[in-house]
């Protein structure tokens, strides 16, 4: 029997009675959906995977989603990347030891952004190393009133790498010469409709009709209060374990605490979401 146990925090939950490794059932996966819309996100323990069986779990939550970092491509499975801090000779990789470090949303770079992540622990360290989690609904819930009227209706552009461009070793020269996309800074889930802060440090440049200087200064108060412990949860890391996350309405970061010289590995995907905005609203939103 399925059993969807809340971990206490401001998002996560426990999702018992399902094998990974085995079909969904249709009632299984309407009681997952509706727990990962409401929890933000979702753990399933004790069952390791292998990266077929890891990509076809996966794909009971929609269309898979290439990732733009092809140098951390599986070989054989090519819907999964590894995220890893160890290069193709098994040395340590700073550039993939910092990959999602910095609280994002997978994929905000693209015009259909991420809908959710599947990340599945192949190798961990012997402590530390945890993925935190923080909601962004609650975030904007609780926002003061004025910054929250200031950041309303408002667009952004993002970027791989964003304003600081943050770990751009991680891509080709072509990638991150891609065009600027545009989301709303403040996002209405197309399923709940609850509306969740989207903007993020590691992947928005600025805010559209404003000034670099003015943009920096209301995004980095946003950070700020986004960023409160009161929002957050932390996975700690076991055997096994296989998590999924809402991008529409979280943020995540890796903690870079662990010993560097312990392996960290994962297998990854995404899951194709949608667009945010209508091509004429991104026009008109660039024209600012």
């Amino acid at each position: 029997m399925t059993e969807i146990v809340k971990l206490g925090a401001p998002l996560g939950a426990e999702v018992r009675g399902i094998d990974p490794r085995l079909p969904l059932s249709p009632a299984d996966a309407a009681t997952i959906h509706a727990a990962f819309l409401e929890h933000l996100v979702l753990r399933f323990r004790d069952a390791p995977l292998t990266a077929r069986q890891f990509r076809d779990f996966a794909a009971n939550f929609g269309t898979l989603q290439p990732h733009i970092a092809k140098r951390y491509s599986h070989p054989d499975v090519n819907e999964i990347v590894f995220m890893t801090n160890r290069d193709g000779k098994g040395e340590f990789d700073e550039v993939g030891a910092k990959r999602g470090l910095g609280w994002h949303s997978d994929l905000a770079y693209e015009q259909a952004p991420a809908k959710a992540t599947l990340l599945h622990g192949v190798a961990l360290p012997s402590r530390g190393g945890n993925t935190a989690f923080a909601n962004m609904y609650m975030a904007y819930e609780r926002m003061p009133a004025t910054l929250k009227s200031r950041l309303d209706g408002r667009y952004a552009r993002f970027r791989y790498g964003g304003r600081h461009k943050v770990n751009l070793g991680a891509i080709s020269k072509a990638a991150q010469e891609r065009p600027d996309v545009v989301h709303p800074v403040i996002r209405t889930h197309p399923e709940t409709g609850r509306k969740s802060v989207y903007a993020n440090p590691y992947h928005t440049y600025a805010i559209t009709g404003m000034g670099l200087a003015e943009s920096d200064a209301l995004l980095a108060e946003t950070y700020e209060w986004c960023a409160r412990p009161e929002f957050q949860w932390e996975q700690v890391w076991r055997p096994g374990d296989t998590i999924i996350w809402e991008n529409r309405s979280a943020w995540h970061t890796v903690r870079l605490d662990y010993p560097l010289d312990e392996e960290r590995t994962f297998f990854r995907t995404t899951v194709l979401g949608e667009r945010t905005l209508d091509a004429a609203t991104v026009e008109r939103a660039l024209a600012a």
